[in-house]
């Protein structure tokens, strides 16, 4: 059986990491239909990266934004300009990568055999190594949490969980969508993946603790399960003042009227189901 994939990588000033990306994507064993790469305003050679990989691979599209102010948390508002509804209709599932991965050639194969297992799997990704004194380890992530670097999605999930959000948490609200829908969300953590530079580490690792904060607020977290999963990270790099740090962008949100996702049903699913999880029911938030 043919599987149609659509992929689709958001870059900006990527020149050192995009074409490990390139050279991963090359050698799967099951290779996208198509893949949109958006050269989101850089100022370096990522555009002429990206213009010579269209040249050598068919199925590889390229695009360029011009240089603009401050981008968005995460490149989804520019995917979402690429990712239109006729251009999924074509798909059977949807690839989201960030530009700075690199992967073995059993990547989306694998990955699709996992929705071949699970007919109610809507969003997977592989567990992410990052770097760390010296070699890589694996980020903790709870079982159903899916983190936005790589996701791959069954084009019924992506439809029922509809536009990606252009702002920090969206990769929250996406698999909350999805649950909410009926379908599950996994990470598996037998299908690596390389991601060379961590999440938040662009802006620092304080801003990133911050931005955890913020995205949680976003998304309408409890604010005691907030607090709870601040106290659990206090004993992870930076120490302590990274919990402080999250708490702070939270805060900042509640203090600031900061705007929520737009959705007080997803708001109430995300609360229950948290609510659940600290009481030590079956929940949809482990």
């Amino acid at each position: 059986m043919t599987v149609r994939c659509l992929a689709i990588t958001p870059a900006r000033d990527e020149e050192k990491f995009l074409p490990g990306l390139i050279d991963s994507m090359r050698a799967q064993t099951i290779t996208p239909a198509r893949w949109i790469v958006i050269d989101d305003g850089s100022a370096d050679r990522t555009g002429a990266i990206i213009d010579l990989a269209a040249k050598q691979t068919p199925w590889i599209e390229p695009h360029h934004l011009p240089a603009r102010g401050a981008r968005l948390n995460g490149g989804e508002s520019v995917i979402t300009r690429f990712l239109t509804k006729e251009a999924r209709q074509q798909a059977d599932f949807i690839l989201r990568l960030d530009a700075d991965l690199s992967f073995g050639p059993r990547l989306l194969e694998s990955l699709i055999e996992e929705f071949r297992r699970d007919p109610r799997l809507g969003i997977a990704s592989p567990i992410l190594a990052e770097p760390y004194a010296g070699g890589w380890q694996d980020a903790a992530v709870r079982s159903m949490h899916t983190r936005g670097a790589a996701k791959l999605y069954s084009r019924a999930c992506f439809d029922a969980v509809g536009e990606l959000q252009p702002h920090l948490g969206w990769h929250v609200i996406d698999g909350a969508r999805a649950r909410m829908a009926g379908f599950t969300t996994r990470t598996f953590p037998h299908i690596r993946c390389f991601h060379h530079r961590p999440q938040g580490s662009a802006g620092g690792l304080l801003r990133g603790r911050c931005n955890l904060g913020r995205s949680a607020w976003y998304a309408g977290y409890s604010p005691l399960y907030l607090l709870i999963a601040a106290a659990r990270r206090a004993l992870q790099r930076p120490v302590l003042i990274g919990s402080v740090m999250m708490l702070a962008g939270y805060c900042e949100g509640f203090l600031c009227r900061r705007p929520r996702v737009n959705d007080p049903d997803l708001i109430r699913f995300i609360r229950r189901h948290q609510l659940r999880r600290l009481l030590l029911m079956d929940s949809q938030w482990s």
